[in-house]
């Protein structure tokens, strides 16, 4: 079956998106050579420094994968030295997911260094044009997370 061609203001902003991207890309490999940890892998440490104590559902809820991805993570941030797995409290069958010293100092030392970049990239941008991206990246990620969300719920029910 051919696919319908898309409209050119939805290709425009997939290429922008795509171009936006890549501006990212030396701050991830730098980070990559460094730590060795992955976007993802920081991405979970990151709410882990939010909100320690967090289960593998509300990690993969979190980061849009599915609980054997969010395993897989966590056993080579385990294995490193960044987290720590404890069996919950009140629930003997949950594991909550505790930041080790090494991965706070990651975090911290890298959430500065990650929205420095991030403000060089947008330094000659006006205020009302990052207000304008602003609202446009939030709604681009709402829309983002909920088809990400129906995503993850059919694999749910297809395994």
């Amino acid at each position: 079956m051919k696919r319908q061609p898309r409209p050119p203001e939805l290709e425009r902003a997939i290429s922008a998106l795509f171009r936006a991207s890549a501006l990212l890309d030396p701050i991830r490999l730098t980070l990559w050579d460094r730590e060795n940890l992955t976007v993802t892998q920081l991405r979970l440490l990151g709410h882990l420094s939010e909100q320690e104590g967090l289960s593998n559902a509300e990690l993969a809820e979190r980061l849009y994968v599915t609980r054997p991805s969010v395993s897989a993570l966590l056993e080579r941030l385990e294995r490193g030295g960044f987290i720590r797995r404890e069996v919950a409290p009140n629930d003997r069958r949950s594991i909550c997911i505790w930041l080790e010293p090494r991965g706070r100092a990651v975090v911290e030392s890298l959430r500065e260094e990650l929205r420095e970049y991030a403000a060089g990239l947008m330094e000659s941008m006006s205020t009302s044009d990052l207000i304008e991206f602003a609202r446009a990246v939030e709604r681009f990620v709402e829309s983002g997370s909920q088809r990400r969300k129906r995503d993850l719920q059919l694999e749910d029910t297809d395994n």
